[in-house]
């Protein structure tokens, strides 16, 4: 016997999300990559200030940043932003990650601490502060939280022109002219000098744990 019943036509009910949901779920997301876990390549945001937190996100999300697929790692991050769907949802993860203890690093750098003293006093101290606190007029967030692998790849990318080419990131700009001309040694040493004066805590890593002693690391 054939069903005379009329077929339905109710719409299956749409979930959405509210901010505050979106928000939560970035942050999850966001920590695939940007914790202290021995696989991931992102650096660590915790404790990092709100206020650059928020500046890089939205330039990552505007195409500020992110669209040289040269650099693979602010490439994916360019893809990865342009999800995010509201400003509360932007300021929410910011937010989060900034009011997260600092978590410690898990990759070194090391180098010639009173080189990269000198280097640092030069070059770096009249934006960055003495003590590597930031100055957020001049566009010079803290170094305080950067771990050592991270700096030294960002400082490599601002003197290649991977990072900085955009006419609307200032910050980055003024970054990239002034890495111009320094030497890897420099950087290096540089970088040493700051995770040793005033970076964050360090941890040793399952991997320099299995490396022997002597043997050559990436970094």
């Amino acid at each position: 016997m054939m069903s005379c019943l009329p077929e339905s036509k109710i719409a299956e009910p749409q979930l959405t999300l509210t901010d505050q949901e979106r928000g939560e779920a970035l942050v999850a997301e966001c920590m695939l990559c940007h914790s202290n876990k021995e696989a991931q390549r992102g650096p660590i945001l915790h404790g990092m200030e709100t206020w650059y937190l928020i500046d890089q996100l939205e330039k990552f999300r505007s195409g500020v940043r992110g669209n040289l697929a040269s650099n693979r790692s602010e490439y994916l991050m360019g893809i990865g932003a342009k999800k995010i769907q509201s400003d509360y949802e932007l300021v929410y993860g910011a937010n989060w990650f900034s009011e997260q203890d600092p978590l410690p690093s898990i990759r070194t750098i090391k180098g010639d601490i009173e080189d990269g003293q000198s280097g640092y006093v030069q070059r770096c101290a009249s934006c960055h502060g003495e003590n590597g606190e930031g100055n957020r007029q001049l566009v010079a967030p803290s170094l305080q939280r950067l771990e050592g692998w991270y700096f030294l790849e960002q400082m490599r990318k601002f003197r290649s022109g991977q990072r900085g080419y955009h006419i609307k990131d200032i910050g980055g700009q003024s970054m990239a002219a002034a890495s111009n001309e320094i030497s890897d040694r420099t950087l290096r040493n540089v970088v040493a000098y700051c995770i040793d004066a005033f970076g964050p805590e360090e941890e040793i890593s399952e991997r320099d744990r299995l490396v022997p002693r002597g043997s050559r690391r990436p970094f």
